[in-house]
């Protein structure tokens, strides 16, 4: 009796660990990368760990969070120093005009997790 009771309860444990890993997936990730200004690019990574997400810029080897939007920005150098930008030249962009192409890189990476998270 007691070698069956042992032998009930190892099949009950390796069946509940053989379910448990295999329901662990792998983490996918969506990556784009698009040129801001003047060859200076950017690449968004968004991740995906089992409804976890987390996403990321990179620019110059550093990584950024969508909170330090501020920062990536003024680390791009790609603004005028000038308040008054003439509209028939295109000799810069405002602080303003770079958030905006970052958040909008953004947006494409999470459509393209969502798009890859849907065909899996």
């Amino acid at each position: 009796m007691k070698r069956k009771l042992f032998l009930l309860s190892f099949l009950s444990f390796v069946t509940i660990v053989l379910f448990t890993v295999s329901c662990d997936t792998d983490p996918v990730e969506h990556c784009e990368e698009a040129e801001i200004c003047d060859g200076h690019e950017v690449t968004t990574c968004c991740t995906d760990d089992n409804g976890d997400i987390t996403c990321v810029y990179h620019y110059n080897g550093k990584e950024y969070t969508e909170d330090q939007l501020d920062e990536l920005s003024e680390d791009l150098g790609c603004t005028s120093t000038s308040s008054v930008v003439m509209k028939s030249t295109d000799c810069g962009m405002t602080i303003e005009d770079v958030k905006l192409k970052l958040v909008e890189l953004m947006e494409l990476t999470h459509a393209g997790l969502r798009n890859d998270l849907e065909i899996r």
